[in-house]
């Protein structure tokens, strides 16, 4: 790397690196903020009302801010900055803005009046308590309103992301998880429903995202909007501008179903929860919050990161920058996520105890949630990779084969958990869930290959082939590393336990533990992947 400022893996890195740091800030307030609602609600009743209610406008901020709209939107708006100059992508942006406000208002209006129908549909194990199911219909009534919200903030940030700043978007979850947490301070039994300031404080922190990022775009001046009004009103871009948008609508969907089929089968997984009485919901929940920690840290990063990078690669038509990428990112995931999921699937039970027990959280909803945990642990790999995977297909415009894929994980996950929960309870429906991401994960690589964006698995050890048997056995190197990490802490603490040590400082001595052994360990070997290895070594020689 002669000039790593120029490099367009540079580009790639950066990115990743700023989304993952300032999405660690996020998932820490988010941690927080769970614990102070488990603390105030406990894992019964109480959290199943409000975390049902936040279901359906938090599946469209994962869809909108973390799937569809920068899907189908991010492609064609950094391919026509490029080709077609700012001033045309900003009448095209503008445009999609509009549209998406009004869409989406109309959805919102359309969910208040239809919101008991719906919660029988999200809650169909509910229904007999009618008190239960009025009280879950006013708050989500109330946090619907987020919906519009986050979707302004997700068009916005692909404006923002485009420019390089990925860390603005990569923010906003903080503000909502700040403002929840101060929700929490208010909740008491003398509300006609317990949790009603946290569906307030949902709508709070959606307001002040937009706020804040409509800063962060005028202080970096992500649109020379002096230049752009003088020339945002020329006519001749008017039939290009249709076509683009017909082109973004025809995509929309697709990338809704195809980019956010994991979310939508967490929603299936509350659903078929509910039917399980009080508490699974919310055992799940709390599970799948921990497990989603390496998703949304590397996952995320990585997804986002690489959708801007693949979309700049392949409408510059670098097909080779473009494999380098993607064979940069299911290495830089493999790295963190395997030893995330071994440690979840060894320390599960002390997590969860150290997290969340206390306040109305009690030992016996941490060992349900705990069985949970154990079950997502097994797909955490399978979840980070199709985060990669997804984005090689969105950059090229192909929306559909996501979608397809979507569908045939949905209909296995359904089949799956019915299957599971019979005998697992809760845990299978987690299990069944994992156990999808793997399969779609074999699929997408599959057709990788296929593309020619992977090479088939041969016996060779040049990296710059992006050949699938080096990922493999990258992987089986990680794994072996992992494994005498995951030694060391078991050790460590069965000597921690014979002193009767407190639980919360043996969970931070473990991790302080396992994450320096793990570095050091792959520092020895050179596992680490040399483009984040490089990057990070002339950040540190910069700020020296």
């Amino acid at each position: 790397m002669k000039n790593p400022e120029k490099n367009k893996t540079f580009f790639f890195i950066r990115g990743f690196t700023q989304s993952a740091f300032l999405t660690v800030i996020s998932r820490i307030s988010g941690f927080i903020r769970d614990i102070f609602i488990a603390g105030f609600l406990g894992a019964g009743i109480f959290s199943d009302i409000f975390l049902i209610s936040f279901k359906l406008p938090n599946l469209f901020r994962r869809i909108t801010a973390e799937g569809a709209l920068t899907s189908a939107l991010l492609p064609i708006y950094s391919k026509l900055k490029i080709q077609n100059g700012e001033v045309f992508a900003f009448i095209y942006f503008k445009k999609v803005l509009y549209r998406v406000l009004i869409c989406l208002f109309i959805l919102m209006l359309i969910f208040q009046i239809t919101m008991p129908f719906v919660i029988h549909f999200l809650a169909p194990g509910f229904m007999d308590n009618d008190n239960v199911i009025k009280q879950i219909t006013t708050l989500s009534r109330i946090t619907i309103i987020f919906m519009p919200l986050i979707s302004i903030v997700a068009v916005l940030g692909v404006a923002t992301n485009v420019s390089g700043k990925f860390w603005i978007l990569a923010f906003t979850p903080t503000i909502l998880n700040l403002s929840i947490i101060f929700g929490c301070f208010f909740v008491d039994d003398y509300w006609s429903i317990k949790s009603l300031p946290l569906a307030i404080a949902v709508v709070f922190g959606g307001l002040i995202q937009i706020i804040f990022i409509l800063i962060m775009i005028k202080k970096f001046k992500i649109f020379d909007f002096k230049n752009l009004k003088k020339n945002s009103s020329i006519r001749k871009f008017n039939d290009q501008i249709q076509f683009q948008l017909s082109q973004t609508w025809k995509k929309f969907l697709p990338a809704a179903f195809g980019g956010g089929i994991l979310q939508i089968n967490l929603l299936v997984d509350t659903i078929l929860a509910s039917l399980l009485g009080f508490g699974s919901v919310s055992y799940l929940y709390f599970a799948d919050r921990i497990a989603q920690l390496p998703l949304g840290i590397i996952g995320i990063a990585l997804g986002t990161t690489l959708l801007t990078s693949l979309s700049k690669s392949n409408a510059t038509k670098d097909a080779n920058q473009f494999s380098k990428e993607l064979f940069i990112s299911l290495k830089i995931g493999l790295f963190f996520s395997i030893p995330a999921a071994l440690v979840f699937i060894n320390f599960s039970d002390l997590i969860i105890k150290v997290l969340f027990e206390r306040g109305e959280f009690s030992f016996e909803e941490t060992i349900q949630t705990s069985h949970a945990l154990l079950a997502y642990a097994f797909g955490v790999p399978a979840f980070i990779m199709l985060k990669s995977c997804q984005p090689a297909f969105l950059a090229e415009g192909n929306t559909k084969t996501p979608m397809y894929i979507g569908f045939v994980l949905l209909i296995l996950n359904i089949i799956l958990s019915f299957g599971l929960m019979i005998y697992l309870r809760h845990a299978g429906i987690a299990l069944a869930t994992s156990i999808v991401a793997w399969i779609g994960t074999i699929i997408y690589i599959t057709l990788l290959i296929k593309k020619g964006k992977i090479t088939k698995p041969k016996f060779s050890f040049k990296e710059e082939d992006s050949n699938l048997f080096i990922v493999i056995f990258y992987g089986l190197k990680i794994t072996l590393i992992s494994f005498l990490m995951i030694l060391s802490m078991k050790l460590t603490e069965h000597i921690l336990e014979i002193n009767n040590l407190n639980e919360t400082f043996v969970l931070i001595i473990l991790c302080i533990l396992g994450f320096f052994m793990y570095i050091l360990t792959n520092k020895i070997f050179k596992h680490i992947p040399q483009e984040l290895y490089h990057f990070i070594s002339l950040k540190f020689k910069k700020a020296k």
